[in-house]
């Protein structure tokens, strides 16, 4: 089996990517649709725009998913800074340095939200990044202040209310977000892409108080919409291998299967060894081609993340005696199979499994998935590449 950078195996069209497509494709319909803007809408999108923010950042907080919230506080800021600009330079606040500064800063704010905290776990930086964004709120209310001029050329030319910098430096921290969603589509990427294309907008169109407006609160209704689906998404699926996590497993074990099922604990051997030569990438692909095979063998089979190693093969109305012969099958093909990453790295790739029974003695379908976890581990530590009974 050939392995190598197949575009769409890793980079598949995210099912959260409808969701920012849409909404943003509504407030640009909206926004050239309607030429006039009364005050009551203005109202109703800054109220709309707070609302958003905030729930952002309490739904987000509470699940302890950074990243968001960060990118909630930076929008928010922005917001703050800019129309602070408009109030006291009035028109030509896109001359201030306050302004031409800040808005160079933005999109890579946003963008470094996004790298440092993508990962679902405490993170310990969050408050350094906090301490970096007042430093940069003070540069601006310190030049605000002192009333100075951008009086650099660069600084002077403008595309839009961009300067020439911010324009490009923006262009960049868009590119790479869209290559980042590309390689790896995962709907917090998708979620920042698409929240700062908004936010590239509305400071493109700062000049119009309803277009700035209209477009931050985009951003914000992306940002809330986007990362309360992830919240719904991961607790049934594992995101980048696209099937259901072994919470799942639970609850249609519990809800959904006949009371007789069995189920084969599946674990890659020498994962570590493997993940460390080949690298992430390489690594998801093979793991994706992995799962294309299982299925291939056996199309009854109910697949589920465990691990990053591990895997849940369920097997509906088979006892053990049915579900190993399958199991065993599977893996001894795998055992077979070559997996090519170039002309110089040829890999066989091989599975530990336990075949487990549910009995009536059970309390849930964790009493099933624990006594396999025991069996394997005990079995393993005198041999690989078996398949045992628990």
């Amino acid at each position: 089996m050939l392995l190598e950078f197949e575009l769409e195996k890793i980079a598949k069209f995210n099912r959260g990517a409808w969701l920012p497509i849409i909404i943003i494709g509504v407030f640009f319909i909206y926004f050239f649709s309607v030429s006039d803007f009364s005050e009551d809408n203005y109202h109703t999108i800054h109220a709309s725009f707070m609302g958003c923010i905030f729930l952002t950042m309490i739904i987000m907080s509470g699940v302890k998913i950074l990243s968001p919230v960060i990118q909630a506080s930076i929008i928010y800021i922005s917001y703050l800074i800019i129309n602070s600009l408009k109030y006291t330079y009035g028109e030509d606040f896109m001359f201030s340095s306050g302004y031409n500064i800040w808005s160079i800063l933005i999109l890579p704010n946003l963008a470094l939200a996004y790298f440092i905290f993508d990962k679902r776990q405490n993170n310990k930086y969050w408050s350094l990044f906090y301490i970096f964004l007042f430093l940069q709120t003070s540069l601006i209310e310190n030049l605000q202040n002192h009333n100075l001029k951008a009086d650099s050329y660069y600084f002077y030319k403008h595309i839009g209310m961009f300067n020439y910098p911010a324009l490009f430096i923006s262009v960049i921290c868009i590119f790479m977000l869209l290559l980042q969603y590309v390689i790896r589509g995962k709907i917090l990427n998708v979620t920042t892409l698409f929240t700062s294309i908004a936010v590239f907008v509305g400071i493109y169109y700062s000049d119009n108080i309803f277009a700035f407006s209209l477009f931050f609160f985009g951003a914000s209704l992306i940002l809330l919409v986007s990362s309360v689906y992830y919240i719904l998404y991961i607790r049934q699926y594992d995101e980048e291998l696209g099937i259901e996590n072994y919470k799942e497993y639970g609850r249609k074990a519990e809800q959904e299967y006949p009371l007789k099922y069995s189920i084969s604990l599946m674990y890659i051997d020498e994962y570590e060894r493997l993940n460390k030569r080949f690298g992430y990438r390489k690594i998801l692909l093979l793991k994706k081609m992995f799962l294309e095979r299982i299925r291939n063998l056996n199309t009854d089979v109910l697949i589920y993340n465990y691990k990053q190693d591990a895997l849940i093969l369920a097997f509906p109305n088979m006892n053990a005696s049915e579900s190993f012969e399958k199991a065993e099958n599977i893996r001894r093909n795998i055992a077979k199979s070559i997996f090519v990453f170039n002309e110089n790295n040829n890999l066989q790739l091989t599975v530990s499994q336990c075949v487990s029974e549910k009995k009536r003695s059970d309390a849930d379908s964790m009493a099933v998935l624990v006594r396999a976890e025991e069996s394997l581990q005990k079995a393993c530590k005198f041999t690989r590449n078996i398949t045992i009974k628990a």
